[in-house]
């Protein structure tokens, strides 16, 4: 989670060398502020109505009779898996753990986030333990012969005897291990759906004393402490059953998948779900109207791919009388993997994403199925893992897809990705070429500098030609302490410095929802697309008058992009502007105001000009969250010499030729 400050300017707490204490102080007090007093402030949820909780009761069987597929006592259907490249994964996959000791989680290890603000320690030893019990769980379906029981029984007491099923990075005032027992983040929701997973597919094979002691413990630690705040019409310190971020879509899913295989009662079952419809429309909002995930791709996956996890769950348990996915908005966030593919499946790595992020068959899948929007992919890898949830009532929901065309049925064909998606909402353009990974394409961030996973990055562009990714954003940084707290804009990866935007009488871009990009005009045609936005807001310097940026992409001739700075200053003032290469790329100057940048066995040559002044270029190596690793990338800085009143500097990418 992430909420960013509302602050006059990130250059106040640094200026490459130059610092100004009281700027810094107060940055840092307002940071704070704003990281704390929302996860206090709008406790209250949304009364459930009774007279709804009793119809959606009404919908409910007496017992849990659902889930996305079968318990393994259907051998019909789990035989037909055994013997597919994904099933002899699984079995494989098991037999390696099987030969590996028990992933050990200690107090030390717990509180070594707090000590060091280090994350992944702690957390691949406990995701670990995740992967192995999948592993056992999906062999013993597919083998079928009770030789990984005993594997199962052992790596589910491991799990039920951890003190606290979230991870440290979430305690949020939760001061030990123990305390956060019934602390309920991404990874206990998780857990909780995975063990009442594992309850529903072995059933009886379970030892009688294991599968009471996985009621026991899944209630006490996640259903109670829910469902109290629920009855209470207060989240309390779980902020996010109402947060509009990807929180709210795997939290929630992950509750209510569970209390829809526990839970005994119809009448406690409907109260879950008439929460998480309550909840459903906070998580929605945080989607621009247009589609756009503000959080990037890999939490598109994550949050809205947990929300229809949860929301098709619903649907199953009620015979479809309630469905959550109805809608138009819906249907354009579906379709978001779909848009934000600018050519060849390369994503733009604004804000926290990241640069090589896919997307996910069974979501994609999913929406083509549901939506009719794009072509199937296939079934998802079964190996694939997150750190905090092996997500195995996601492999159900994977494995029961109905992808194998009915009799009679047409063969499904994805269109062409069309010239261009535009984003208004979300402030956002992708532009492709005529020809399919023939020559540039690319991507431009507007936006605002209050976003989800906020970086500050407006103007930021991403550029590729012939499908190979040249010019990119860095994407996200190294997740630690500090990378969702007061230094988080002490880094370059997410201050302005490690973007390709302008730098403004010396200033980086200012954090808040106040720095935003404002469209100016556009005009889109199959020979040129023109972006052109006031960035003015982005930037405190009292002697700004405007400042706009206008991106030019035309296709012709392999493609040409242009982006295009005007500047007006009250006084001269430094200005200038940039190129951001990754740690393996190099700048290979050129004749002229020109550069080449290479990647991939793909290149693009980039010329500059400015009507005023004279123009330099220059290479600060870029410094990440961790001071000690290595740097995330190399800023090619093209700045005037000298102060200018006003000036337009032209960037030229064309591919290299």
């Amino acid at each position: 989670m992430l909420i960013t400050a509302h602050v006059t300017s990130a250059a106040c707490l640094r200026l490459r060398g130059r610092t100004r204490p009281f700027f810094v102080m107060r940055y840092l007090s307002l940071l704070f502020l704003s990281l704390v007093l929302p996860l206090h402030a709008q406790k209250e949820l949304p009364k459930l109505d009774p007279a709804r909780v009793t119809q959606i009761a009404g919908w409910l069987a007496q017992q849990p009779a659902a889930h996305f597929a079968p318990p393994f006592s259907d051998r019909a259907f789990w035989n037909s898996w055994k013997d597919r490249p994904a099933g002899q994964a699984l079995i494989k996959q098991a037999d390696t753990f099987a030969g590996q000791p028990m992933p050990e989680l200690t107090e030390e290890g717990y509180n070594d986030f707090a000590r060091t603000g280090q994350r992944w320690k702690y957390e691949k030893a406990f995701g670990d333990r995740t992967a192995r019990l999948r592993a056992f769980v999906f062999a013993e379906g597919l083998v079928n012969d009770g030789s990984r029981l005993p594997l199962i029984e052992i790596t589910l007491a491991s799990i039920l005897d951890e003190p606290s099923w979230a991870v440290p990075a979430h305690a949020y005032g939760r001061k030990t291990w123990r305390d956060a027992y019934d602390n309920i983040d991404l990874a206990a929701a998780a857990r909780a759906w995975d063990l009442a997973t594992v309850d529903w597919l072995l059933g009886d094979r379970l030892k009688p004393e294991t599968r009471a002691r996985l009621r026991k413990e899944v209630r006490a630690r996640v259903l109670t402490p829910y469902i109290e705040r629920v009855r209470a019409a207060n989240r309390r310190d779980f902020w996010w059953m109402n947060g509009s971020n990807n929180w709210n879509g795997v939290c929630n899913s992950g509750v209510v998948g569970a209390a829809l295989l526990l839970s005994e009662t119809p009448a406690e079952r409907a109260e879950f779900v008439a929460a998480f419809e309550a909840y459903a429309p906070f998580f929605i909002a945080g989607f621009t109207d247009d589609g756009l995930c503000q959080e990037g791709l890999g939490y598109w996956v994550y949050g809205f791919g947990h929300h229809v996890l949860g929301s098709e769950a619903i649907r199953l348990a009620t015979g479809g009388k309630l469905d959550l996915l109805s809608g138009d908005k819906v249907k354009r966030i579906a379709a978001f993997d779909l848009r934000w593919d600018v050519v060849n499946g390369i994503y733009p790595a604004f804000g926290d994403a990241w640069v090589k992020v896919k997307t996910a068959p069974w979501l994609h899948d999913f929406a083509v199925l549901r939506f009719g929007v794009g072509e199937l992919q296939g079934v998802d890898d079964p190996l694939q893992l997150h750190v905090l949830g092996s997500f195995m009532y996601r492999a159900l929901f994977d494995l029961a897809l109905p992808r194998d065309p009915a009799p009679g049925d047409k063969p499904r064909t994805a269109a062409p990705l069309p010239l261009r998606d535009w984003f208004p909402d979300g402030g956002a353009l992708i532009v492709r070429p005529a020809v399919p990974a023939s020559g540039l394409a690319a991507a431009f961030d507007g936006g605002n500098n209050d976003q989800p996973h906020n970086h500050n990055d407006i103007g930021s562009f991403v550029v590729i030609n012939d499908g190979v990714l040249v010019l990119t954003d860095l994407g996200s940084d190294t997740y630690v302490k500090d990378t969702f707290g007061p230094k988080r804009y002490t880094s370059d990866v997410m201050n302005s410095f490690g973007h390709p935007v302008p730098r403004v009488a010396d200033q980086l871009q200012k954090t808040g929802a106040d720095a935003k990009a404002v469209t100016v005009r556009t005009e889109f045609t199959d020979a040129r697309d023109t972006w052109e936005m006031d960035i003015t807001s982005a930037y405190a310097s009292p002697d700004l008058i405007k400042l706009t940026r206008t991106f030019v992409f035309t296709r012709g001739g392999g493609g040409k992009l242009e982006i295009i700075d005007r500047v007006r200053f009250k006084t001269p003032q430094a200005f200038g502007t940039a190129v951001i290469l990754r740690p393996e790329q190099k700048r290979e100057p050129l004749e002229g105001s020109r550069f080449r940048v290479s990647s991939g066995g793909k290149s693009v040559d980039v010329s500059y000009a400015a009507d005023t002044g004279t123009l330099v270029v220059g290479e600060s190596p870029l410094k990440g969250i961790v001071p000690a690793k290595p740097s995330p990338g190399t800023r090619i800085g093209i700045d005037l010499v000298e102060p200018v009143l006003e000036t337009t500097l032209r960037t030229t990418i064309t591919p290299a030729r």
